[in-house]
């Protein structure tokens, strides 16, 4: 199925005129929960769910001990986690320490995902079709914010 839309109204505040425009907003659908993907994942292969959980806490568990220490971790063609920071610009050379540490300090910590090939091709392959007539009359509304 892949991704859905509906149409929404727009208001672009940031213009004078506020003019209303429209836009295709995705819609959403509940997360799968961690449990329901161990489960899934013991089924599928016909192993025990507490021994499929273990090995899942223990393999995140290494992950974010080795990206706790500054290393990007590799899952194959499933793709790759790095830990990477953003920050400020300083005036000086001297002044780039207090964009990290100092009392005003910038840096954004973030886990940068690059997807695999896995990845890729499900993206490349990936559907996005507008939902039916009827779902979107249902629920036409309002949007407020940048177009």
């Amino acid at each position: 199925m892949g991704l859905q839309y509906r149409k929404a109204q727009v208001t672009l505040n940031y213009r004078e005129a506020k003019p209303k425009m429209y836009k295709a907003v995705q819609l959403t659908y509940p997360q799968v929960t961690y449990e329901q993907l161990v489960e899934e994942v013991a089924q599928s292969r016909g192993v025990n769910t507490n021994m499929t959980r273990n090995v899942v806490d223990a393999l995140l568990n290494r992950l974010v001990h080795y990206m706790e220490i500054g290393h990007g971790v590799s899952l194959g063609t499933f793709g790759s986690f790095k830990p990477v920071f953003t920050s400020k610009v300083a005036q000086s050379y001297d002044e780039v320490e207090d964009t990290v540490t100092g009392k005003n300090a910038s840096l954004k910590k973030k886990v940068r995902f690059y997807p695999g090939g896995q990845f890729q091709k499900m993206l490349r392959s990936m559907s996005v079709t507008g939902a039916s007539d009827a779902l979107d009359v249902a629920e036409k509304g309002e949007v407020s914010g940048k177009g």
